[in-house]
């Protein structure tokens, strides 16, 4: 039995923008909230691509983000981490739908520190995702996107988004892990004790010399999540 109070993340979920596909979320977020939780983070890549513009708001993003209102109003927190999927999230209708976005967060429970960070930018090999970053992620693009038409710019995120799946595919196959530890021990050095990647699409749990690695399974495909308890700071992988 899950106790309440306790702290939840999960990763990945990749809901499809189509009619429908927010189903499997709304059910999960109804069993959450049941449990009497203390709080909700988001790490990343929480539609197969959400560009947080009027443009891309379809039926199945308005749900989702009108259950986050419900459950944040209702005091539950509700934070979300970029992932390398999510665009100009600040200052949008996602923004106004949970308590906060960001980068990164810190959870401090039980003696240990948490980084909740998507993990997307550890792998400097990466060259084609970081060349697409810096061309889709910076104001030039936003200010842009006002003055394509709805349909030619669904038919362009759709194309580029395959190409960009392929390369990221490409690059999870192994594992950074070499990169993972290196970063680990530089947050170890700002006093995080674990740091949880979402992106790599494999649960893994990993201790270094430096913090502990976790990644969090895909929620798309396994339905998990991680549970901290704030007490005494252990979590574990729970299925709601």
């Amino acid at each position: 039995m899950i106790p309440s109070g306790q702290i939840f993340v999960i990763g990945d979920s990749h809901i499809g923008l189509s009619d429908g596909n927010e189903k499997a979320i709304l059910g999960w977020l109804d069993r959450f909230v049941a449990l009497q939780p203390r709080a909700l983070y988001l790490n990343g890549d929480l539609f197969h691509y959400l560009i947080a513009d009027p443009k891309f708001y379809t039926p199945s993003v308005e749900r989702v983000f009108a259950r986050f209102r419900e459950i944040r109003d209702s005091g539950i927190a509700i934070h979300y981490v970029e992932g390398n999927r999510d665009f100009f999230l600040r200052g949008s209708f996602a923004e106004d739908s949970v308590s906060d976005v960001g980068h990164e967060y810190a959870i401090e429970a039980g003696g240990r520190k948490y980084l909740i960070v998507h993990g997307d930018m550890i792998n400097d090999r990466d060259l084609p995702y970081r060349f697409w970053r810096f061309a889709s992620k910076n104001p030039l693009s936003r200010f842009a996107l006002r003055f394509i038409p709805k349909g030619v710019a669904r038919k362009l995120v759709d194309n580029v988004e395959k190409k960009l799946s392929d390369t990221n595919f490409k690059h999870k196959s192994k594992l950074p892990l070499e990169l993972m530890t290196r970063y680990s021990v530089q947050r170890a050095g700002e006093g995080y004790t674990d740091i949880v990647f979402g992106h790599f699409h494999q649960k893994l749990v990993m201790p270094s010399d430096g913090a502990t690695v976790m990644i969090l399974p895909p929620w798309y495909e396994t339905g998990e999540a991680m549970a901290i308890s704030p007490e005494s700071g252990e979590f574990a992988w729970v299925s709601v």
